[in-house]
């Protein structure tokens, strides 16, 4: 009974031992390719492409270039109404502002950061329309958007305000 006792220590022991050492194992430091892709950061520039190709969707008129800036799953939250998800709802949604008169947008960026994979960018946008008495409204607003790279290597839309 003693053997069995001591051979069941032993054992432990060792399992202890090994799972100890698989443990110190993980904990060492990045590998380089880590380092990399935790210190990559994208510039302004390339952040808030995203908005200017959905400025310029808009302008023409477009809601389906509108909509393509978008992840497939995203999600807007447009002011006094409620959350839109999903890039063909946001196609839509699009689609009835540009169905409502819109005759051009623009945007601005003031500020983007992005850390690995994921981003954000904060602005300021123009709309005009064409109001009802043959004159033209123009909307001013500022907006947040949460980014994330796709596999092509490109800045998606995943949340908007």
């Amino acid at each position: 009974m003693k053997k069995l006792n001591k051979l069941t220590l032993i054992t432990m022991i060792f399992a202890l031992s090994f799972a100890i050492q698989s443990c110190e194992q993980k904990q060492k430091e990045p590998t380089v390719e880590v380092e990399k892709e935790i210190s990559k950061s994208a510039t302004i520039e390339e952040l808030g492409q995203m908005n200017r190709d959905f400025a310029k969707a808009l302008t023409a008129k477009d809601a389906v270039a509108a909509a393509i800036v978008y992840d497939e799953n995203a999600s807007i939250l447009p002011p006094n109404a409620p959350i839109v998800t999903g890039r063909a709802n946001i196609q839509a949604y699009w689609q009835g502002a540009i169905d409502a008169g819109i005759i051009d947008a623009t945007v601005k960026t003031i500020d983007a950061k992005s850390i690995g994979n994921s981003g954000y960018e904060i602005g300021t946008f123009t709309m005009r329309f064409h109001g009802a008495k043959n004159d033209t409204i123009v909307e001013f607003g500022k907006y947040t958007e949460i980014l994330k790279l796709n596999k092509e290597g490109k800045w998606m839309a995943i949340y908007g305000m």
